[in-house]
């Protein structure tokens, strides 16, 4: 009797460590599984944590975070914060270029003007000179006839300059009036990546 009462009492025992064991057992560590010591480093299953506050929470409670989660998370927020200033700047953009669009369609104009006046005067010294009888008038009108050529060929290259400014200017003014939306999606997707990455239990 006796030895049964000690076998009986061993199998108590036993059962009771078997039971006790897993209520002491190390938690699974994971994403937002409570930490106590903020930059403490952990390594579970091929995968390793950092305890500390999640930066894409407001919560000041200690975590465990995934390198991952970290590293998608700080890159979310600074993509957020140099999206701003971008969108800041492109804003600050829009009149200066509207100013620049403004001054050089006024310089086409002019220069329209210019070139129309210049062409009516080639022709009309053209025709002098394809009526003229005297050589020393031809000569005259030779050298006329070859310089508003010349101003013809310096107004329309001024023109084409200009024409291609203000596409470039409008150009700029697509990107700065459009990028900010693009931005803004882009930085949305960007931070559900990171949220998912972050996920709890992940």
């Amino acid at each position: 009797m006796r030895k049964l009462a000690t076998i009986s009492m061993a199998l108590i025992v036993a059962g009771g460590v078997m039971i006790a064991a897993p209520a002491t057992a190390a938690p699974t560590i994971s994403n937002g599984v409570a930490c106590k010591k903020s930059g403490a480093t952990i390594s579970q299953s091929g995968f390793k944590y950092k305890c500390g506050t999640n930066p894409l929470s407001t919560s000041k409670k200690l975590t465990w975070l995934s390198i991952d989660c970290l590293t998608s998370a700080n890159a979310y927020l600074k993509a957020a914060k140099d999206a701003a200033d971008i969108t800041i700047k492109l804003a600050a953009q829009i009149p200066v270029i509207d100013l620049g669009i403004t001054n050089e369609k006024a310089d086409l104009a002019l220069t329209q003007a210019k070139l129309t006046e210049t062409q009516t005067k080639l022709t009309e010294t053209a025709a002098k000179l394809a009526a003229a009888k005297l050589d020393v008038e031809k000569k005259s009108l030779t050298a006329a006839v070859a310089s508003w050529t010349a101003a013809v060929r310096a107004y329309t290259s001024k023109i084409n300059a200009i024409t291609l400014s203000i596409k470039k200017l409008e150009s700029s003014r697509s990107t700065a009036t459009t990028q900010p939306a693009l931005l803004k999606a882009d930085i949305a997707n960007t931070k559900e990546n990171a949220k998912l990455i972050c996920s709890k239990g992940f």
